[in-house]
């Protein structure tokens, strides 16, 4: 006898922030329609951004205590360690790497992103955080003075090398540019952010590659593009990570230059089809089209679309603000930031600054370093595009070298 096939009223493809957030949308409007959620990951929903931050610098703070418990809390079915494999859009169902086939009324597409790795030996000594998994298997080789490498200049690199020298661990961190963050924070503000660091006792490699790394007993030895060659117990590497937006495609569904391509109801080219999150090409109401792999977007859309797939109709008008906190420093940044543009600084009083980027004489990005004004505020001067000039005549601004 063949067995039934399931069908669901909502089947959401991805396991993390914004599908989580799409199931709390979905119920504040439908309280009885069957949700399911088809995830890789092994753990439920948790909240992502304590993987490099808070769970390494509160000891009150665990693992566990990131958990959303998304299935309980909203009666939603999730299965875990299960992949898509393909869509069909025509008769609305989709196939899993177990061969089951599972139909859905309507469908939400939040495949979320793979972190990026370095070629060589898989080992749980070398990870690319992306995952609780990662984090959990990080605990392992740090901690009690061990010696551990991170590699990147992003956010995830910067983060977690700052919680493992919090987290009684040496740290070694790779960069390829002159100083953390220096393509974003203008000359002044990367010297104070990487200062943080040097105080807190950690050799930093600057305009440095790793060309690869090879398992050595209870470590790994890394290999520099200099010629300098690292031993450490473990090996952490936060180079980025690629938007899970091929299956969308291979299904025929319109894929562009930033991800998969949505309207402002962040419906996809297929009727019935959504998707959020990180793989979602948009039209932003301030910034125009384009991508964003931040939580509080991936919480807002999340959101947002659950209401819509639940029937509410609504625009997505969110513009997201993208932010880090790194020993006792924390900063915001919203719009195009980086330091090759023009940049106007703003002090607002003891080590806190506004940066303003212009492009054509045009505010085009501004980066808040603690100075505690509201981001919704920076959003409308955005809006606004004011020229250099127009703002020399309401703020106190200097212009950066």
């Amino acid at each position: 006898m063949t067995q039934e096939m399931k069908k669901y009223n909502y089947l959401i493809i991805g396991g993390g922030m914004s599908a989580d957030q799409a199931v709390a949308g979905i119920r504040s409007i439908d309280k009885k329609g069957s949700i399911a959620m088809i995830s890789a990951d092994v753990d439920e929903p948790y909240a992502k951004p304590a993987l490099s931050k808070k769970l390494w610098v509160d000891s009150n703070f665990h693992d566990e205590d990131i958990d959303f418990h998304t299935a309980e809390k909203f009666d939603a079915t999730i299965m875990l360690e299960t992949t898509v494999t393909k869509i069909d859009i025509k008769n609305h169902i989709v196939e899993t790497n177990t061969a089951e086939k599972i139909a859905y009324d309507k469908l939400l597409l939040a495949t979320g992103s793979t972190a990026r790795s370095l070629t060589g030996e898989k080992s749980d000594r070398v990870i690319a955080l992306r995952t609780k998994q990662d984090y959990l298997k990080i605990r392992k080789f740090s901690g009690n003075n061990k010696h551990v490498i991170v590699v990147g200049n992003g956010y995830i690199g910067s983060e977690i090398a700052a919680g493992l020298i919090q987290s009684d661990t040496k740290v070694t961190f790779v960069i390829t540019g002159k100083r953390i963050f220096d393509k974003k924070f203008p000359a002044f503000l990367s010297e104070k952010y990487e200062q943080r660091y040097l105080n807190a006792g950690m050799k930093i490699y600057h305009e440095s590659k790793v060309t690869g790394y090879e398992l050595i007993e209870k470590g790994v030895k890394v290999f520099l593009d200099n010629g300098d060659v690292l031993e450490s117990d473990g090996l952490v590497l936060g180079i980025g990570a690629d938007s899970n937006s091929s299956l969308a495609s291979d299904a025929g569904i319109k894929v562009d230059e930033y991800g998969v391509v949505v309207d402002e109801h962040l419906q996809t080219s297929i009727p019935g089809i959504w998707a959020a999150g990180d793989i979602i090409s948009y039209p932003d109401k301030i910034l125009g089209q384009q991508s964003a792999g931040h939580v509080r977007h991936a919480i807002q859309s999340g959101l947002f679309v659950g209401k819509q797939l639940a029937g509410e109709v609504g625009t997505y008008d969110y513009t997201p603000v993208f932010y880090s906190w790194v020993f006792d420093i924390n900063w915001e940044a919203v719009g195009k930031v980086d330091s090759k543009l023009k940049m106007y600084s703003e002090k607002l009083g003891d080590e806190k600054f506004v940066i303003y980027y212009f492009e054509n004489d045009n505010l085009v990005g501004i980066l808040s370093w603690s100075s505690e004004v509201n981001m919704d505020h920076f959003k409308e001067m955005l809006k606004k595009s004011p020229s250099i000039n127009d703002l020399q005549k309401v703020l106190e601004i200097q212009k950066i070298d």
